[in-house]
C-alpha cells in the first residue's frame, strides 16, 4: 500500500503534497497520544510503559517511511528492545499481510 500511496502523492502538486503531509503527521501524532495513553493502562503497573512506547514511536516511524514520508520521531530500531525486535524478525520473508503489494502482471 506504501508503494501505491507514493506513486499517487508523486502526482499531486507541491501545495497538495505538504497539506497531505501535514494531515498525515497531525493523524500520526494523534494516533500515538490515544496508543501511549492506552499503553500507559496496561503496562504501568509492571513496568514496561517506556519499552512499549519506543516500540510505538519505531512502528510509526516505519508506517510514514513507507509512505515515503519522513518519520516523526526520534527513535530508531536501536532504540526498540532486542527481545521485541528479535520477536519482530522474519528473515528475509515478509509475512505481514497489509506490507504485501500486488504489482500487475508484466507481458
Amino acid at each position: 500500500m506504501g508503494y501505491k500511496f507514493q506513486l499517487g502523492f508523486d502526482e499531486l502538486s507541491e501545495d497538495e503534497q505538504e497539506k497531505l503531509s501535514d494531515w498525515a503527521y497531525d493523524l500520526l501524532y494523534k494516533l500515538y497520544d490515544n496508543e501511549a495513553k492506552y499503553t500507559a493502562s496496561l503496562y504501568d503497573d509492571i513496568g514496561w510503559t517506556e519499552d512499549v512506547k519506543t516500540f510505538l514511536r519505531y512502528n510509526a516511524n516505519k508506517a510514514m517511511q513507507n509512505l515515503g514520508l519522513e518519520p516523526l520521531f526520534p527513535d530508531t530500531d536501536k532504540d526498540v528492545n532486542p527481545i521485541v525486535m528479535n520477536g519482530l524478525s522474519t528473515g528475509t520473508n515478509n509475512h505481514d499481510f497489509f506490507s504485501q503489494v500486488k504489482l500487475p502482471a508484466r507481458l
